[in-house]
C-alpha cells in the first residue's frame, strides 16, 4: 500500500522533534562556546625617590651632559598609594581610577600590596600610574582624594614628607608573567633649617644650652595636591600662628633645627624668636632666657618642591645676623645635608 506523503512528512517531523529534545542542548553548547571574560595581567611596582633636580639652564646636550640625577630606594615600610587611570592620552585625569591600591616599601625597592590584598590585575592598555607617599611608616598614610571621580586630595599639613610619582606605561598581554612598572618619586614638600652659631671677639658665647625657635610655617589652607596637573602642588603664604622647633648641637658646631613646611609664595616675612634657656658670654655672667628676633624673607622664587633652605645665624652679645643661605637639594634623611650648596649673602 503506497504511503500518502503528508504521513510521511509527520513521523520525519516528529523524528526531528524527538532528536532535538534529547540532544539539542548539546549540540547547542557545543557550536556557541561560553563568553570568556576579559583577561587580567598582574602588575607589580617599583619605587625610589629622585634626590637631584638639573639645576635650569644646566640640562647640557649630548656630548657634555648636565647634572645627573640620583635615586635611592624608598625606606622600609614606607607607605605607598598607587592609583591606575586607563586612557587614549598620557595625563589626563578625570574619570574613577581602573584600580587603586596600597602598598609598603620593601627597603630594597619592593612594593608589596598591603595585608592580605591582591596584586593589582588589569586589561592591557594604556595606563597612568599616579602614586602618593609621605616617606613614613605605621598611621601616617598618604592623602585620600577628595573623591573617586576627583583628582584633588583633601587639605595638606605641615612636616610631612609628601612623595608624588605618575608614569606612563603600556601593559601587555603576558599572562605567563606578570609586569612590574618602576616608580620614581619626586618630594612635593620644602624643607627649612636653622643653625644658631656664635663666633665673635671679645663677646663671644662661652657657654649655652640648646635654644628654642620659634617661628611661622606655611599656612596649609587650601592646600592640596593635583594629579596630572602642572605644578603637582601650589605655593602658599605663611600662616599667623607660630611654631616652635628644637634645637640640637653644641656652640663650637652650632645648635640646628629645622621643620618640613609646604612650598611658600616668595617675598614672605617669617619673625623668627630664638629663645635660650642659658646662656653665658665672654667675661659675663650667665643669662637666662635671652631673647633675641630676626626677620626671614623668602627668595626670589620662594620655597619650592625638594629643596632644603639652610639659614645661618650668627650670635655675638646683643647682636644677631643672617650671615648666609644655603639652598641645597634635600636627601632622604634630614638633616643630612649634601656637599654642595648655593650660597648667598643675607
Amino acid at each position: 500500500m503506497q504511503q500518502h506523503p503528508s504521513i510521511i512528512a509527520g513521523l520525519l517531523l516528529a523524528l526531528l522533534l524527538l532528536f532535538s529534545c534529547s540532544s539539542g542542548e548539546e549540540i547547542l553548547k557545543e557550536e556557541i562556546p561560553p563568553v570568556q571574560p576579559e583577561e587580567k595581567i598582574a602588575v607589580s611596582f617599583s619605587g625610589r625617590i629622585d634626590l637631584v633636580e638639573t639645576k635650569a639652564g644646566d640640562e647640557g646636550t649630548p656630548e657634555t651632559p648636565g647634572e645627573t640625577a640620583t635615586t635611592q630606594t624608598l625606606r622600609e615600610n614606607v607607605n605607598v598609594t598607587i592609583r591606575a587611570y586607563k586612557q587614549a592620552e598620557a595625563g589626563s585625569v578625570g574619570a574613577t581610577p581602573q584600580d587603586c591600591r596600597d602598598y609598603l616599601a620593601g627597603g630594597d625597592g619592593s612594593l608589596t600590596v598591603k595585608g592580605d590584598g591582591e596584586e593589582m590585575l588589569l586589561a592591557a592598555g594604556t595606563y597612568t600610574f599616579y602614586a602618593l607617599s609621605v616617606n613614613a611608616a605605621g598611621d601616617t598614610v598618604p592623602p585620600a582624594l577628595t573623591s573617586e571621580t576627583s583628582a584633588e586630595t583633601n587639605e595638606l599639613k605641615n612636616n610631612t614628607d609628601y612623595l608624588y610619582c605618575a608614569v606612563t606605561q603600556k601593559i601587555e598581554s603576558k599572562p605567563e608573567e606578570k609586569q612590574n612598572v618602576p616608580l620614581t618619586f619626586i618630594r612635593l614638600a620644602s624643607r627649612i633649617q636653622i643653625t644658631v652659631t656664635g663666633t665673635g671677639g671679645d663677646d663671644k658665647i662661652t657657654a649655652a644650652e640648646a635654644p628654642a625657635v620659634t617661628l611661622p610655617l606655611t599656612n596649609p589652607a587650601g592646600s592640596k595636591i593635583t594629579l596630572g596637573a602642572t605644578p603637582v602642588i601650589g605655593q602658599y603664604a605663611a600662616a599667623t600662628a607660630d611654631t616652635t622647633l628644637k634645637s640640637a648641637g653644641d656652640i663650637t658646631n652650632g645648635f640646628t633645627s629645622g621643620c618640613i613646611l609646604l612650598p611658600m609664595t616668595a617675598g614672605q616675612k617669617l619673625p623668627v624668636r630664638i629663645v635660650f634657656p642659658s646662656i653665658t658670654f665672654n667675661g659675663l655672667a650667665p643669662q637666662t632666657d635671652k631673647l633675641y628676633t630676626a626677620d626671614i624673607i623668602t627668595p626670589e622664587g620662594g620655597f619650592v618642591s625638594g629643596k632644603q633652605y639652610n639659614y645661618t645665624v650668627n650670635i655675638t652679645g646683643n647682636e644677631i645676623g643672617f650671615i648666609r643661605l644655603g639652598v641645597t637639594s634635600w636627601d632622604i634623611k634630614p638633616g643630612e645635608l649634601p656637599d654642595s650648596s648655593i650660597e648667598e649673602d643675607y
